[in-house]
């Protein structure tokens, strides 16, 4: 389905992140780039990644030679030329920090993330595109547009195998209004926190960030960002088009085994991501807890937020007992208490283990 958004328009933008992630790179822009829509640009920003390909390239010549060859064959399908832009962080900066890049350069009205590793589903823009309009009968346009994705593994033939369940992509079949759409997801789980597979207003993401002061944070970082984007967005749809397919198991998460303090590092960074959270609730509490207000949190709310607050750091706790090796436990665990408070750690793990004897 070929769309008729003029030639001068980028409606949408599609921001892809890197770190370590060359060798599924040219894989994720060859989806993305032979998609068939016109009005899209794509932003990559490499994190300082030095990761290589399988032809030994780093990040911008894959993307230089990709965004060649799939110009091409766009042109040869009567396609307009998509407009890539490559940027590379100078240093470090995690994920939070990357995906306020790929914000801000950002043009189009609506952003939709893929990750490096990951792809998108043939006609994926064109479906996204073709629901964004509102069925409330008026002219506007959602706010947030969620596609459904498909969570599975690579055969060495290089074909998709679907898992058998897709615990990464959870999503809400219909509409949600106004406050709707927070306590949806907050609340009643209805969709999951992941920002790819979702078409997403830009001006959402900016005034997210407007919120959120320079975390370095490399998981749950797509918490953070869902929990602002859900606050102050009006409007919610979610498609039964199948838009994206998740690579299990290639990222930090799917790894068993820590065995030094930088990975650990990585993991005691989602902590971030509540501070700032935390941080937000307490300079606006009189503003959020009256519920007159546009945007508001209810108690239950706000109680959900303290719950889910502790199921990370004891995530973070079980990682440390049962994936940290032996040796590195003891710094591991300053660490963890640098990170989240020491009175909290010892209060969770003993919140934690009364738990575990329970059901013992």
């Amino acid at each position: 389905m070929k769309n008729h958004i003029s030639s001068s328009t980028n409606f949408l933008s599609v921001c892809i992140p890197v770190y370590q992630t060359e060798p599924y790179l040219e894989q994720c822009l060859g989806s993305v780039l032979l998609q068939d829509f016109n009005g899209f640009e794509v932003i990559v920003v490499s994190d300082a990644s030095n990761g290589k390909d399988s032809k030994g390239r780093g990040a911008k010549k894959i993307v230089n030679a990709a965004q060649k060859e799939y110009n091409r064959q766009r042109k040869s399908q009567g396609l307009r030329k998509v407009n890539v832009r490559f940027i590379e962080h100078d240093e470090n900066r995690g994920l939070v920090e990357v995906r306020r890049t790929l914000a801000y350069a950002a043009k189009g009205l609506y952003i939709t993330q893929v990750d490096s590793d990951d792809l998108l589903e043939k006609g994926a823009l064109s479906a996204m595109y073709a629901a964004t309009r509102s069925t409330d009968g008026t002219e506007n346009f959602y706010d947030i547009v969620h596609g459904t994705s498909v969570a599975g593994t690579f055969a060495d033939d290089g074909s998709f195998v679907p898992a058998q369940e897709n615990r990464y992509g959870k999503i809400f079949y219909g509409s949600l209004y106004g406050h709707e759409v927070f306590h949806g997801h907050f609340i009643d789980k209805a969709f999951s926190s992941n920002t790819w597979g979702k078409l997403i207003k830009r001006e959402l993401y900016l005034k997210a960030y407007e919120n959120i002061t320079y975390t370095r944070c490399n998981l749950g970082e797509d918490v953070l960002l869902i929990f602002f984007i859900s606050l102050f967005a009006k409007s919610y749809i979610g498609i039964k088009d199948k838009v994206y397919l998740y690579r299990i198991n290639t990222g930090m998460t799917g790894r068993t085994v820590i065995d030094n303090l930088a990975r650990w590092e990585m993991m005691c960074s989602v902590s971030s991501v509540f501070t700032v959270i935390s941080q937000f609730i307490s300079e606006n509490q009189q503003e959020l807890c009256n519920p007159a207000n546009q945007i508001y949190l209810s108690p239950q709310e706000i109680q959900e937020l303290r719950d889910l607050t502790i199921r990370y750091l004891g995530n973070n706790i079980r990682s440390l007992r049962n994936t940290v090796t032996p040796e590195l436990q003891p710094q591991a665990y300053q660490m963890l208490c640098d990170y989240w408070g020491e009175d909290f750690v010892e209060s969770t793990e003993k919140l934690l283990d009364a738990t575990t004897s329970k059901e013992t």
